[in-house]
């Protein structure tokens, strides 16, 4: 998993660990579901799925996205390799959710390449907490076919 990967559950977890209602109970904080991924031979695709607000502003800054309490970011990463020794793969992202409702979400996805050689493709969606939301991304690397990673996030108020 790459820093930008690691920063994204490390700071929902925190966000979700500093949350807190006056006078009520504490709640011990949730941890942040991993990545969903899909390994196929030596490629390696991981999906995640984040409230903004979770995220630092220098990240969304970088990211060019907005922060909101209701604007939800969708990472993925394509690598190839052995993990830890792998390299970022260009690919093309396109990426739909859809709500318990069955509202359907299209989910407008960018590369972005940072200055240290990684790829990651991003994109922003707006939900309405709580909901559970179904995730279906369509990854097309290079000199591969399309593949499907598919998962569930729960969003929670």
């Amino acid at each position: 998993m790459r820093t930008i990967e690691q920063a994204c559950v490390a700071l929902l977890c925190l966000a979700l660990a500093a949350c807190g209602g006056g006078g009520s109970e504490p709640v011990p904080a949730q941890p942040a579901p991993p990545p969903a991924e899909l390994h196929v031979g030596d490629l390696h695709v991981h999906a995640t799925a984040v409230n903004t607000m979770a995220l630092p502003e220098r990240v969304t800054r970088n990211y060019g996205i907005a922060r909101g309490e209701q604007v939800w970011m969708l990472l993925v990463t394509t690598r190839r390799g052995e993990e830890g020794k792998d390299v970022a793969v260009p690919a093309k992202v396109e990426a739909t959710a859809r709500s318990l409702q069955g509202q359907r979400i299209d989910i407008v996805m960018r590369e972005l390449r940072t200055p240290d050689g990684l790829i990651d493709n991003v994109g922003t969606f707006s939900i309405t907490p709580p909901d559970t939301l179904q995730f279906n991304v369509q990854v097309t690397a290079e000199n591969e076919p399309t593949r499907t990673l598919e998962f569930t996030r729960e969003v929670a108020k």
